[in-house]
């Protein structure tokens, strides 16, 4: 993750922002026609949710089965696919300038990762993401809780995600996501809009997701070149060689 993410960032800004503004009305068909709705013109990319579940009492929601496309032009079913994301809301600051997020993980994340002419697939999608974040700053955030009011800032206590994995198109291989573990996200700034927070995120899981896949690529081409070393010397250890 390291300097993204649901990925799923632009994603993550969606939840945050509609989560606390919606928190007391029918939030699950809320927040999933945002995320399809919003997702796909900041990523870039398709984007579909299987489920969302939310438990207003309790100021806690999950969301399962959060799968971002692939940009035109990259193989693989997809680049993200989110096992679940699970935000618990301090109910507290509901209604306070700064809310905070007393945990937001995702857990289980799949990402697909294909290099291409241009780059990788994260990487096109974090593209995506900066610019739609320089192009429309704040709409998004009035897009999605159609409020003109100043967009709501962010303190997340415990941020993290775990337990993923990282596939190479072309190849057998699949490697860990390094898990990250962030707190008090926000806090040093007195609160951080979701956009913001969003982008740190999906930086932190782009940069963690490249490196490792070069680094499992690495690996591969010095495997296929000692292999590749070793074939040649039983050839000519043959008779009649």
């Amino acid at each position: 993750m390291t300097r993204k993410l649901l990925i799923a960032g632009g994603i993550l800004a969606v939840i945050l922002i509609v989560a606390v503004r919606f928190l007391g009305s029918n939030l699950d068909a809320i927040v999933k026609k945002a995320i399809t709705r919003i997702g796909p013109e900041m990523t870039g990319v398709s984007v579909d949710v299987d489920k969302v579940g939310i438990a207003l009492a309790d100021g806690r929601g999950e969301i399962g089965g959060l799968v971002i496309g692939n940009p035109r032009g990259y193989k693989g079913p997809h680049a993200f696919k989110l096992g679940s994301i699970v935000l618990a809301l301090d109910k507290s600051s509901e209604t306070a300038d700064v809310v905070v997020i007393k945990e937001l993980t995702i857990d289980a994340p799949d990402v697909v990762y294909d290099k291409g002419e241009n780059g990788s697939n994260v990487e096109a999608i974090q593209r995506n993401i900066d610019e739609y974040g320089k192009t429309h700053g704040d709409q998004a955030e009035d897009k999605a809780t159609k409020d003109n009011a100043a967009a709501r800032r962010f303190i997340i206590e415990s941020l993290q995600i775990r337990n993923g994995k990282i596939r190479l198109t072309g190849r057998d291989t699949v490697i860990d996501l390094p898990a990250l573990q962030m707190r008090d996200v926000g806090k040093s700034r007195g609160g951080m809009t979701g956009a913001e927070i969003a982008s740190v995120v999906v930086k932190q899981m782009t940069q963690a997701t490249v490196t490792s896949a070069a680094r499992a690529l690495a690996q591969d081409a010095v495997k296929e070149r000692v292999d590749e070393a070793k074939d040649q010397a039983k050839d000519r250890r043959r008779p009649g060689r």
